[in-house]
């Protein structure tokens, strides 16, 4: 069962998922995975991670909230409703109450949010940045400072308009934020909050984007680190360097998938994923040259 939220610290991590669960082809992430890759780890990944017969891939599409301090934090905003992406089926026009009903069930409203930190600019990542009202995409949380590494902006606000719809979030869910004055380009080191004992900062994990960032909260020595698309599936803990269909760049995504493993294995930080249901929140121990999820 998922552990839903962790203190780290006077911190708060709260998962807030948008789809729990739900079985991927093999194709859509690992076109290279076998029958005996999954057997190989079956002895510690949950079964329902990878269909047996199929190879299809268990998937959930979750973000995150940080508290701290009186300030609410969003980390991602999943797919978002509306959203036209004819190319993602699975994802197209969305009428889903989940990610909102998710966010009521931690005490807050839209209005409540501070900050929403965006560790990419792909389309399941920034969907919640805006909602449709009248016609016009406005942004979901209209007290929030939307935080993006400015060198991930600027990469995909340049494919604005070409290969057909396949950039349509951009106009739909980021330029929205920016028009409106709510965005916040920043490094890929930058900190957000830097209270004494406190902190919360981004790290680069370039490779799945060029711009990719980890986001890390830690408090009193110990460290919650939420990996945004730098980790998709629990097999990739045991197959660090699998290529991922939608790397940008495989081989700078894998040295930066295996960073992240070394850092949470080395330091006790609990990795927070995105899309790894069951054990969305785990601790990462080292095993020989790859390493293991465990649920907490």
């Amino acid at each position: 069962m998922t552990r839903t939220g962790i203190d780290i610290g006077p911190l708060r991590v709260d998962l807030v998922p948008e789809i729990r669960y739900r079985l991927m082809p093999r194709e859509f992430l690992f076109p290279t995975l076998q029958r005996d890759d999954v057997a190989r780890n079956a002895d510690w990944l949950d079964p329902r991670m990878v269909h047996p017969e199929t190879l299809a891939v268990g998937m959930a599409f979750q973000a995150y909230v940080i508290r701290v301090r009186g300030q609410n934090i969003l980390v991602d905003s999943c797919n978002g409703n509306h959203k036209k992406r004819p190319h993602a089926p699975w994802q197209h026009d969305l009428r889903s109450h989940n990610f909102m009903t998710s966010l009521a069930a931690l005490g807050l409203r839209p209005e409540d949010i501070h900050i929403v930190l965006c560790t990419h600019l792909h389309t399941d990542h920034v969907g919640w940045n805006t909602r449709l009202v009248d016609g016009k995409w406005v942004p979901t949380f209209p007290n929030a400072r939307y935080v993006m590494n400015r060198a991930e902006y600027d990469h995909f606000a340049a494919l604005i308009g070409t290969e057909g719809t396949r950039y349509a979030h951009m106009e739909d869910s980021v330029l929205p934020v920016v028009d409106a004055g709510q965005a916040d380009f920043v490094s890929d080191t930058a900190k957000v909050v830097t209270e004494i004992g406190e902190e919360v900062f981004l790290s680069p994990s370039p490779g799945h984007s060029p711009g990719h960032v980890c986001i890390h909260a830690r408090a009193k020595g110990a460290e919650a680190v939420i990996c945004g698309d730098a980790i998709h599936h629990a097999i990739q803990l045991d197959m660090p360097d699998m290529v991922m269909r939608a790397d940008n760049d495989p081989a700078m995504a894998a040295r930066s998938r295996r960073r992240v493993m070394e850092h949470c294995a080395g330091t006790g930080a609990l990795l927070c994923a995105g899309h790894i249901p069951f054990w969305s929140i785990g601790h990462v121990s080292e095993a020989g040259d790859v390493f293991r999820l465990g649920a907490i």
